[in-house]
Order: structure tokens, then sequence, then C-alpha cells
């Protein structure tokens, strides 16, 4: 298996342990042989490798000391040629291994034999070396040569019967240790991958998180103060026409109302946008629940909307993920209203009496609808309900705008435990363009 260079797999070697500094060449070099689809094996590995070979070229050479020491040496130097070329071509030189490498074996067990014969371990190295390396297939061709060299060295005179079988399971098994080698420092690689590609998801689904409570947050108090501030700017306009000192008290008591919520909003804000910067385990403020909707109610009503609120059934045995995604659909769903129909009666309807439970949001329908491009309520709620595994619908139904979450069945326990996991929501179905 070989990574093309520009392919989506990160070629950047992995980190060493802190205080181990390596040169800047070695990362370099590193480096571009994980860009040619070799495995991202630790520095120590290769370098046991190499030196292993070069130990074993020098004990060949001292073997050889008495005679014909400076061809031995020659041989040795060409045996090692293949080495030397992939550390600094970062390519498979496989072919080089079979032709130089084992070529020189076999001219120095033939031509100037030894007895306790090392050279044959550079074979076996060759093996392991090119299957860790090039892949099983290309090891596979370099240990038939190898083979192929011990057997040529045994029918010609120059070792005995039990060393060939020796030397061929040693063979055998530099193969079988580079191909376990190479198949668990690719499973590591692929681990590393798919451990990367989840830390980059779990931080754009936690931003996207954030973002749509910061978005909740803001279209909430927005639409709650803007209510305060048309009403006070009413009733100033009619309080200055008739003198009413009344009035200019309800004004001051609208505008305050104002600046609470604008006040709220910058604390709920500046406390979702200071966790982004903590490093630690933040100590999050409790969300909020279905206990919660009567306050958000009352807020909008005093801010002028119509609101009617019912709810039946136990609201304590649904699970607090549902109970917050509800809160937050009622509340995108009264600033939606607030936004656009600011003067439209407003009926939310909670219902967990029975299995599936169910919410409603019901207002009167806009004479005319445009699209919002940059609108995010509908779409929101709809990824809100996904979550929940509901079921959700928006859109008029006679002459109202209905909003409408199905909740799962099995979702509501009677018992305040957790559900089972729910089944996947159906697509939305719009039956207007989305007035957020």
């Amino acid at each position: 298996m070989r990574v093309r260079p520009g392919s989506d797999v990160s070629t950047r070697p992995r980190s060493y342990p802190r205080g181990v500094e390596l040169p800047g060449f070695v990362l370099r070099t590193k480096r571009r042989w994980v860009a040619n689809g070799l495995p991202d094996y630790p520095m120590w590995i290769a370098a046991l490798i190499d030196s292993a070979a070069l130990v074993t070229a020098v004990v060949v050479v001292a073997q050889r000391h008495a005679d014909g020491a400076l061809a031995a040496a020659g041989l040795a130097i060409l045996a090692l040629l293949p080495w030397v070329a992939e550390m600094w071509t970062q390519a498979a030189t496989w072919v080089g291994f079979v032709v130089l490498t084992g070529g020189a074996v076999l001219v120095l067990m033939t031509v100037y034999p030894v007895e306790y014969e090392w050279a044959p371990f550079l074979l076996i190295l060759m093996a392991g070396h090119v299957t860790a390396g090039g892949g099983l297939w290309r090891g596979i061709a370099v240990t038939l040569a190898g083979e192929a060299v011990v057997v040529t060295v045994y029918l010609s005179g120059h070792l005995a019967g039990p060393e060939l079988g020796i030397w061929a399971a040693g063979i055998a098994v530099g193969l079988d240790m580079g191909f376990v080698l190479r198949s668990q420092q690719l499973r590591i690689d692929a681990q590393a991958r798919e451990h990367a590609i989840r830390e980059r998801q779990a931080v754009l689904e936690e931003r996207h998180r954030i973002g749509r409570e910061v978005h909740d947050l803001v279209a909430h108090s927005l639409s709650v103060t803007m209510l305060h501030l048309t009403a006070a700017r009413r009733e100033v306009e009619d309080a200055a026409e008739q003198g009413d000192a009344a009035r200019l008290e309800d004004a001051r008591s609208a505008l305050r109302d104002a600046e609470r919520v604008g006040r709220q909003a910058m604390a709920d804000i500046r406390g979702a946008v200071g966790l982004l910067g903590r490093d630690e385990d933040p100590v999050t403020a409790p969300t909020p629940g279905l206990e919660d909707v009567p306050a958000l109610v009352a807020d909008f009503r005093g801010a002028g909307l119509a609101v009617a609120y019912d709810a039946s059934g136990d609201l304590e045995q649904v699970p607090p993920t549902t109970a917050l995604g509800l809160y937050r659909i009622v509340q995108e769903s009264l600033a939606n209203v607030a936004k656009h129909t600011p003067r439209s009666r407003v009926h939310v309807r909670l219902d967990v009496s029975r299995d599936p439970g169910a919410l409603s949001v019901t207002s009167d329908l806009p004479r005319t609808t445009h699209r919002n491009p940059g609108g995010s309520g509908l779409s929101g709620m709809a990824e809100r309900s996904a979550q929940l595994g509901a079921r959700f619908t928006a859109g008029p139904a006679g002459r109202s705008w209905v909003v409408r979450v199905e909740l799962p069945r099995g979702d509501l326990t009677g018992d305040g435990h957790a559900c089972p996991l729910p089944r996947p929501a159906p697509p939305l179905r719009r039956a207007a363009p989305d007035p957020a």
C-alpha cells in the first residue's frame, strides 16, 4: 500500500517525546519517505536495520582479512549501496538489492568462502528491509532472490546441507518480520489518521454547537429588546402628544426591561465565548429546560407579544437533552414571530402526557412571506429536532403558521431515566419559505 504525494493523508511524521530533538535534515528525509508512501516508522527502526547491515558488512570483511580483504571490502560496499541509495533518493530500490546485494553476497560466498560465514545475514536483512518498506510482493521477489543465492552457493559446494536449511529459513523469517513490521506500522498510521480526522470533526461540531447556542441567545434577546423598544417609542410618542405622565412611566419601564435583557444577553455571550479560551474543563452554567419555558414566555409577553402557554403531562420525565432541544425550539419560534409578526397571537402547546410527546407553536400567518437567504431559524430548529430523532414540520395550516415537533416513540419513559436511541428523523418538510 503506497500513498501518492498530494493525497489527503497527512505526510507529516509523528512527533517525538519532549526533549528529543532530531536534526533538520533527518526530519526532512523522513518527511520525504512518508510522502513517497513509506510507512511512518520511528527513526530508531531504520537506524537499527541500517546499522545491522553495516556491522554485518564489517564482519564479512574482517573474516577475509588474510585473503582477499580488499576485494571483500569492495564487494561489501557494493552490497550496501542499495541502502545508501534508498536513504538519499527515498525511492524503492528493491531491484538494486536483488542485483547488487544478492550478487555481492554470491561472489563473496563462492569466490572468497570462509568458515562460519556471516554474509547471508545481509540477505536476511535485505528481505526484512524491502518487505517493511516496499510491500509484500517486492519482499517476496527479494526473498526468492536471496534463496536462489544460498541454493547456488550450496550447489557450488561451498555450503553444507544443514547450513543451507538454516540460511533459507532465516531469509524466510526476515520476510515474515518485515511483513509483520509493515502491517503493524500501517495500522498505527491508519489509527493516527482516523484520530486526527475525529479530532477535526469534534472541533467543527463543537464550533457549530457554540455558534447555534450564541445564535439562539442573540435572536431571543434582540427580539425581546426590540419589542420593548418599540413599545417604549410608541408610549413616548403618545405621551408627548397627550402630556400623559403615566405613559411616560410605562415607557421608562419598557426601556428598563430592554436594558435588563440586553445586559443579560451580553453576560450570556461573554460566558459562551469565554469557554472557548479555557484549556481546563470549564464549570458550565445549568442549561435551560422545560421548567424555564414559562419564564421565557413571560419575557416575550412582558415585551408585548401575545403568547399563551399550555403544558400537559409530567415535564420531569423528559430527558435533559430533549428538554433543552424543546426549549431552544420554543425560543427560536417566539423570536421569529417577534421579528416578523410582532402583533401576532401565539399559542405554545407542550403535551408529554402521551407517547409520543409533541410540541406545537401556532401563530397568525403573515399576509406575505419572503425568503431570507441568511436566515437560520427553520433550519436550526430542524437540525435540533433531527438530533433528538424527532419529526419536525413547519408551514401554514389554514390562517395560522404552525411549527410542530413530534418526539420519537419511547422518548418519554415515565421514570425520568435515559431513553433508548431515537430513530433517524425524517427530512424537513417546508410548506413555505423560511421566514427567519
